[in-house]
């Protein structure tokens, strides 16, 4: 009977450790709370906790975590300084009041808390979100120091010691400026190109005349672009460097010498005649088969700045050495219709009919304005209207009528009526002109065909 009541106390003492065993631990019940989304019963319960242990940094965190469940993120921000106060190397926790700032819109203290981070735990992608942030909310002078403190420390991307030297550029620092600016070179794949501009200019400014020769000649040949190159040539002239200017540009033709004319074009429309020349020079040095389009860009460049030698030259090497007919006749139409009839005074015993013959309207109107009529009659006689382009069978009529008298005109277009080879375009002229000799019935019979 004795044992009965020391075997009650243990039975009891085994019930309470197991209530105590199984019941959910307080973590775990504040957790499954949460869980469900009753975050102010959590908050409710939280309180009554802290109010007995305020330091208890799990408490915090969880009261934290529910205020920001609930967007109350002032709430969440004040829960969370608590509890950095008593944990302040955890840095998981910072990261989340830096988040918190921003839900809250609190863009200083979020930049700031940033700030704090990235020099904690330096790594490229939070430089790179602290120097995007500064730039987008005009903190310049933030963005600069941070930039300055990872340009030290080798951090940054060649994109970002381009901004680096922009922004010393800016406030006329040129040693430091060219210093990253170069490092950013070093270290840009070949192809870039706004990193180079910007240290040409700073080059430039700095007197460094041969140091940004030496580096627009690498460039360019890394580049292989005639867009690039072209405004780099032009940079360097318009810097007053005209010697480094023409080297460049005859850097530029023996790496690209398809695009020589393009080049000299580009010069004459930047108002650089004298480089220019020196481009249409090379081109007509390096040129022995040219195509007419390239002759007719090669003229309009001449013409623009005033050279009528250089075509007329390139004129005299074609003749000389039996190019193409047709070759020839189109320089010599381009070369008159750029600089006048005239200018072929000098090359005009040259030119053969064959050549001519290739351009028979542009070889007529040469023989008029020489004053020799049959000579131009002839060319004419000798030009089939169907081959010529719809826009060009007037002017064949014209020069026709300006060689013929009116009965030679309309027997040459009868001529073409019986042969079924008379262009649609010609068919009403050549009713006008049955009706100047007199030929009514020719009229009517035209006038009827082309009201079927």
């Amino acid at each position: 009977m004795r044992a009965a009541p020391q075997f009650v106390l243990l039975v009891i003492g085994l019930l309470v450790l197991a209530a105590i065993l199984l019941s959910p631990r307080r973590g775990e019940h504040f957790a499954r709370l949460a869980d469900e989304g009753r975050h102010k019963e959590v908050i409710a319960l939280l309180q009554r906790r802290l109010a007995e242990e305020p330091r208890d940094p799990s408490l915090l965190a969880a009261l934290g975590r529910s205020y920001a469940a609930l967007g109350e993120y002032q709430n969440a921000v004040n829960t969370l300084d608590a509890y950095l106060a008593v944990r302040p190397d955890d840095f998981a926790a910072r990261e989340r009041q830096a988040e918190l700032f921003l839900q809250n819109g609190s863009i200083d203290r979020y930049l700031d808390a940033l700030r704090r981070l990235v020099a904690a735990r330096p790594s490229r992608s939070r430089i790179t979100r602290l120097i995007e942030l500064y730039r987008l909310h005009g903190r310049v002078d933030d963005e600069l120091a941070t930039l300055r403190v990872y340009a030290d420390r080798a951090m940054l991307e060649p994109p970002q010691l381009e901004r680096l030297g922009a922004l010393l550029a800016e406030r006329s620092n040129w040693p430091e400026a060219r210093r990253w600016l170069e490092l950013a070179d070093q270290k840009a794949p070949p192809g870039g190109s706004a990193g180079r501009f910007l240290l040409l200019e700073v080059l430039l400014e700095s007197n460094e005349d041969d140091q940004a020769y030496r580096r627009a000649q690498a460039w360019m040949t890394a580049w292989h672009n005639p867009y690039l190159s072209g405004k780099l040539i032009v940079r360097m002239a318009q810097s007053g460097l005209a010697a480094p200017a023409s080297e460049l540009a005859f850097k530029y033709a023996d790496l690209m010498p398809e695009g020589i004319l393009d080049m000299a074009g580009l010069f004459v429309r930047k108002g650089l005649p004298e480089l220019a020349r020196q481009m249409l020079a090379r081109w007509v040095d390096r040129t022995t088969n040219p195509t007419e389009e390239q002759l007719s860009a090669f003229v309009q460049a001449s013409a623009r700045v005033g050279d009528v030698h250089g075509p007329i030259m390139e004129l005299a090497w074609l003749v000389r050495n039996g190019a193409d007919p047709a070759t020839q006749g189109r320089l010599a139409e381009e070369l008159a219709n750029a600089f006048g009839k005239s200018a072929l005074a000098s090359i005009r015993p040259l030119l053969s009919n064959e050549a001519l013959l290739a351009k028979p309207l542009f070889a007529a109107e040469l023989s008029l304005f020489e004053g020799n009529r049959e000579m131009a009659r002839w060319f004419l006689n000798r030009t089939e209207p169907t081959r010529l382009l719809p826009e060009q069978r007037a002017t064949w009529l014209a020069l026709l009528q300006r060689v013929e008298t009116h009965a030679g005109v309309f027997n040459r277009l009868a001529a073409l009526w019986s042969d079924g080879r008379l262009p649609g375009e010609l068919v009403r002229p050549f009713a006008d002109e049955a009706l100047k000799v007199g030929q009514v019935g020719m009229y009517d019979l035209v006038w009827n065909s082309m009201r079927q």
